[in-house]
């Protein structure tokens, strides 16, 4: 028989599904009234891909837009937040040395896993790159890109052990520069309009995405190529989510192996308490 604190809970429990479950139907379900788009939204909405409007941002995917082109610049400051929060954190590991000989034995699962494993890193990359090339098309991005990319070195080190992936040459230096790399590169970009237009004696903005009438130094909606008439590559869109792109992969792999080494190498390096 089950005693009295069991039997609290479960009345708790049912207590509790139950007045969800009556709050979702009464109040979940309800029509939505009618209401019209706020004026923010008919802005972005009226300009994002409408190329009569001077503000157009090139895109079709309006959430890309407004990231990276009208809010681009709270974009960056996010980027270097976390790029911040990657180096925070591998701070309390500052003196782990990742090596081959450091990271326990490289056995890792069956054959049979490892086999079935194989077509999935295959597959894993593909579909990151293409979440990320095309985010400035359909929704997705750098971001997504990113974190889906470094589910790759997750699945490796659950699968193939970690000791395989460093002695692969996935270091902490490597990647740490790969990260840098894809920071820099947002800061390339976002400077690269305002230096070009003051070298020609023209007004050019911090993260400006495309030519305007008033600043008419931008970079280019559409890029022409022999084997087809032009593709969208929406200026500086398409640039930022690959740059974006190999700094978050680079980042959250690193902090996967690190939380993946032994802990007598953890404590060793300083990061956690004996």
């Amino acid at each position: 028989m089950p005693d009295l604190r069991t039997f609290i809970i479960a009345l708790s429990l049912i207590t509790v599904s139950a007045v969800l479950g009556y709050a979702l139907i009464t109040y979940g379900l309800a029509p939505v009234a009618n209401q019209d788009l706020v004026k923010l939204s008919r802005v972005y909405l009226g300009t994002v891909f409408n190329k009569s409007s001077v503000l157009w941002g090139a895109s079709p995917e309006v959430v890309t837009s407004i990231i990276w082109d009208y809010r681009g610049l709270d974009t960056v400051y996010e980027t270097t937040v976390f790029f911040v929060a990657v180096i925070s954190a591998l701070t309390l590991f500052r003196n782990v040395k990742i090596t081959p000989s450091n990271t326990g034995r490289g056995v890792g699962m069956t054959v049979i896993v490892k086999t079935v494993s194989k077509i999935v890193f295959i597959a894993i990359p593909a579909v990151a790159v293409s979440i990320t090339v095309h985010g400035h098309l359909t929704p997705g991005g750098g971001f997504q890109g990113g974190s889906t990319f470094s589910v790759a070195s997750l699945l490796m080190i659950s699968v193939f052990s970690l000791n395989l992936v460093v002695a692969r040459g996935w270091s902490k230096e490597k990647l740490l520069s790969i990260r840098t790399l894809g920071l820099l590169s947002v800061g390339f970009v976002a400077f690269s309009t305002p230096l070009i237009a003051s070298l020609l004696g023209l007004k050019g903005y911090l993260m400006q995405n495309l030519e305007k009438p008033w600043a008419p130094v931008g970079w280019p909606a559409e890029v022409s190529l022999a084997s087809a008439s032009s593709i969208l590559v929406s200026g500086t869109l398409i640039v930022l989510n690959i740059a974006e792109f190999v700094a978050v992969s680079a980042g959250l792999s690193l902090i996967f192996i690190t939380l993946s080494l032994p802990t007598n190498v953890l404590e060793e390096g300083g990061g956690v308490a004996r």
